[in-house]
């Protein structure tokens, strides 16, 4: 009961329980139901455990929606109280002017309040489901381009590497990761104890990268990362993967392109310089931007090893080529699954060669395995799925249609999406 009148005098109308248990159960001091002495608030339930792997990102739109109709409403409700306050007051005889108290009601609390939200502690659950919704409602408030890392206490890139993300696409992960970040350093502002684990800050990532979506299921990063989960699911009991995603027949199921990974993709038009790995022996096309994991040796990136690994612990790196500090480029290229390895995937194994697809050259290109791949520079891939540098030739090109987009420069209808010219030079 105690509780009950705290939540009414705070302008509580929503309650967002980040935790798993039944209503049902909770009883007050006169032994009355939840579903009796709960009946003025609106109550959801999100049944997840505070641990790395919960799949927290799915709930995140939900949740978002719940937290949001609840702070309309309290606005609303206040609006229309002080609407109605103001037309009483227009009709009362003079002397007998009303006084309107525009806090303190049931709807909003002056502007303020009217959703809880809790888990256990909280400190992990409910702070990642708040700056989900602050993520999502107050989107240039945290996006580091516009405000600086800074003004919410979290420290700044590197030159270097800041540098480095204007040109790559990890740079997006880099950027949606302090977006995260910036959203919790403002609660702690108030809430010094909030600490999300770190599997639910990757999902946080993500829930940025993705821009929000009312519909997280159907988004292809969110496709590929519950992938990796089944994937990783499979190789802890010994098993190679029972379905296998392959991403270029992905993207063109998204946006149906001519050529799939042999001309250029949509995601490949996005990035300002494309990468382009092909049979040293052939030349047939095997990889392209969109589907390879641009990987940095381990000692490179001591410092932002953690920060920087993705919902399924594989490494990103910060750009295709980077060299150790000795010089030294990293022997491997981890690569997305693509439909050319179809025939050697389908076998069920947990690990093998890649050959080229080419039935006229069948070179050995790479290799791979579900449990990972521990590079020679000292960082460990999972999945791993390799091409060998001294397999293959590297093409790095900068995207001309990238550029004239960004420069605001319109080509001829006839030129502006033709693919010619994409080959080999």
């Amino acid at each position: 009961m105690v509780l009950t009148n705290s939540l009414i005098e705070r302008g509580i109308t929503h309650i967002l329980s980040v935790v798993g248990f039944s209503p049902d159960s909770l009883r007050n001091l006169r032994d009355e139901p939840w579903s009796e002495y709960g009946k003025q608030f609106r109550h959801k339930v999100i049944d997840i455990d505070d641990v790395d792997d919960s799949n927290l990102l799915a709930e995140l739109p939900a949740a978002v929606r719940f937290i949001h109709e609840g702070l309309e409403k309290a606005k609303g409700e206040q609006q229309q109280q002080q609407q109605e306050a103001e037309a009483e007051a227009e009709e009362v005889e003079e002397g007998g002017v009303r006084i309107h108290d525009g806090g303190g009601s049931s709807g909003g609390g002056g502007g303020g309040g009217g959703v809880f939200v809790h888990c256990a502690a909280g400190k992990s659950r409910s702070v990642s489901v708040v700056i989900a919704y602050l993520l999502w409602r107050y989107p240039r408030r945290f996006d580091t381009s516009l405000v600086g890392p800074a003004a919410y206490g979290v420290p700044r890139p590197p030159p270097g590497q800041a540098q480095t993300e204007t040109q790559t696409q990890s740079s997006i992960s880099s950027k949606s990761r302090r977006a995260a970040e910036a959203a919790l350093a403002l609660i702690r502002q108030t809430r010094p104890m909030a600490e999300p684990n770190d599997g639910f800050m990757q999902q946080l990532t993500l829930w940025w990268e993705m821009g929000c979506p009312s519909d997280v299921d159907a988004h292809p990063v969110y496709q590929r990362w519950a992938y990796r989960r089944e994937v990783e699911e499979h190789v802890a009991v010994g098993q190679a993967p029972s379905r296998l995603r392959f991403e270029d027949e992905q993207q063109q199921s998204q946006r149906p392109m001519d050529g799939g990974v042999q001309g250029g993709t949509a995601a490949e038009n996005q990035q300002q310089v494309v990468v382009r790995l092909r049979c040293k022996k052939c030349r047939r096309m095997l990889a392209s931007t969109p589907f390879i994991n641009t990987h940095v040796a381990a000692a490179a990136t001591t410092s932002s090893t953690s920060s920087s690994s993705s919902s399924s612990g594989k490494s990103k790196a910060k750009f295709l080529g980077s060299a150790p500090p000795e010089g030294q480029l990293c022997p491997h290229y981890f690569i997305e699954p693509l439909s050319w390895m179809r025939s050697e995937l389908e076998r069920g194994e947990l690990n093998g060669r890649f050959a080229c697809p080419n039935t006229r050259c069948g070179a050995a290109v790479g290799r791979y395995d579900w449990k990972g791949i521990r590079c020679a520079c000292g960082d460990w891939v999972t999945p791993g799925l390799s091409l060998q540098r001294a397999r293959v030739d590297e093409e790095v090109r900068t995207n001309l249609a990238s550029l004239r987009s960004n420069l605001g420069i319109r080509m001829p209808p006839g030129i502006a999406h033709s693919n010619k010219g994409s080959g080999n030079l």
